[in-house]
């Protein structure tokens, strides 16, 4: 895990500008009696303690001090979720006042201690306008602050997006509980903190609880910050399942290309060397399997085939222009030494096709994302043949070792299938028995293979 990442190929590069607008804020002048439709949400414009500033008497009371009145409800929950304090050093209560909120902390508050009291976009006037930002208060009970600041963004595993207003929990390994909320677009920072080693979570908080539950969409990882640092890192969270992936059937992609599908995600990131699959019955036509992978490996590896592919396809149609154009010149000269092309000569390879594209499933889009910052997990394995699939044959697949995408091993099952023999075509005649994107088995990248030789002699008007 990479703690300071590179701002201008990766998106996190935005963070700390996000940052900055989350953690001010600026009073705004109230409209004049009668004028226009109050469309503007409320805003801070006074906090007890001040901003930065070092508290002395452990019983003050934090107080944010609005511009206009504010309503007693907040949205999508009680007084007390409007508010969040880090770290969590006890219960606190919230008190609503028209143009003020107060929050008392059990037992006061601890010395040596840098806290940040963020006001979630919960908050709203008495029109309705809700805050569009989150708004923190810094203050100490000790020391200055050191500008310390671990920031990420929050994303969903599965499609990639952002994830708004998720709770993210960092607990140091003094047992603190530090406490941030994403902003708009998954955007979260704590400021401040003290160096150390964190765990840290984020989740959707669902019920409003304050508490990672078992069956909250959630993700987790370790960071360490050093004293006055800038950590930059991402969160991605899933649903957490207790069950393993089972196989859900197979398909027949091309002659040398099938695919298992699966009723859960996959972790791309785990070897597909623990994964086992047998194929029956075990006859002397049975196909080997050359190749196993993941369903967004499989997805790059088609656009560097396609890629190479096209690449071979312009190199040949150069070279038949070339040998066709040398043999309309020994036809006009030929030479003394019979060196003029053969028919034969002329002949290219067979028009290779490339690996099939997979047909997208619903819900699920697997591989690089638009922009390449993400890879999103895929429902299939993908099965690469040592020699064409047999027609109108029944076989049998039974799969082991697959992981979920939540980490949960012995995933597996079995499944059938058979290669379908259709002829429509004159064309599908002449195709039939051969081996679909065959010649890139090996390496991805194919390579000039079955172009014509050519001998000594002129490509008019150059000769060699």
């Amino acid at each position: 895990m990479r703690n300071l990442l590179d701002w201008e190929s990766n998106p996190l590069g935005r963070i700390l500008s996000v940052v900055i607008v989350m953690t001010s804020a600026c009073a705004q002048q109230e409209m004049p009696p009668g004028g226009p439709e109050d469309l503007r949400p409320p805003v801070v414009i006074a906090t007890t303690p001040g901003a930065l500033e070092k508290v002395t008497d452990l019983g003050t009371k934090i107080r944010f001090e609005f511009d206009e009145r504010i309503s007693e409800r907040v949205t999508g929950g009680v007084l007390e979720t409007a508010i969040a304090v880090s770290p969590v050093t006890g219960v606190y209560k919230v008190e609503h006042s028209p143009k003020a909120l107060t929050l008392t902390i059990e037992g006061g508050l601890r010395p040596e201690l840098v806290y940040r009291v963020t006001l979630t976009p919960t908050v709203s006037d008495m029109f309705g306008n809700t805050m569009r930002d989150p708004f923190e208060l810094v203050f100490s009970t000790g020391g200055d602050p050191v500008p310390t600041t671990l920031a990420g963004q929050v994303w969903d595993r599965i499609t990639g997006r952002a994830v708004q207003q998720a709770t993210i929990v960092a607990i140091s390994n003094d047992s603190l509980v530090h406490r941030s909320t994403a902003d708009r677009t998954g955007i979260f920072a704590f400021r401040y903190l003290p160096a150390g080693t964190f765990d840290v979570t984020a989740f959707e908080d669902q019920n409003r609880n304050g508490e990672v539950d078992s069956t909250e969409v959630q993700g987790l990882i370790p960071l360490f910050v050093e004293e006055g640092d800038t950590v930059l890192t991402e969160i991605s969270i899933l649903t957490p399942d207790a069950s393993e992936a089972k196989v859900t059937g197979a398909e027949v992609l091309d002659s040398v290309t099938l695919a298992l599908l699966f009723d859960d995600f996959l972790d791309f990131e785990t070897a597909v060397d623990e994964v086992e699959i047998e194929i029956s019955p075990d006859a002397d036509d049975t196909p080997m399997i050359v190749d196993v992978m993941h369903e967004p490996d499989y997805v790059v590896w088609v656009e560097r085939v396609t890629d190479s592919l096209s690449r071979v396809d312009s190199i040949e149609a150069e070279e038949v222009a070339a040998l066709r154009l040398l043999s309309d010149a020994e036809a006009v000269m030929p030479s003394e030494e019979g060196s003029a092309i053969r028919s034969e000569e002329l002949v290219l390879a067979s028009a290779r096709r490339p690996p099939p594209s997979l047909p997208q499933l619903q819900g699920s889009v697997a591989g690089p994302t638009a922009d390449g910052a993400r890879v999103l997990p895929g429902r299939r394995l993908i099965l690469r043949l040592s020699v064409p699939l047999p027609y109108e044959i029944e076989f049998a697949l039974t799969v082991s070792g697959v992981t979920n995408i939540f980490g949960l091993p012995g995933g597996g099952g079995e499944a059938t299938l058979s290669r379908e023999l259709v002829v429509d075509s004159v064309m599908d005649l002449d195709s039939v028995g051969m081996a679909d994107s065959i010649s890139a088995l090996d390496t991805g990248v194919v390579t000039v293979i079955g172009v014509a030789n050519t001998y000594s002699g002129c490509i008019f008007p150059v000769c060699y």
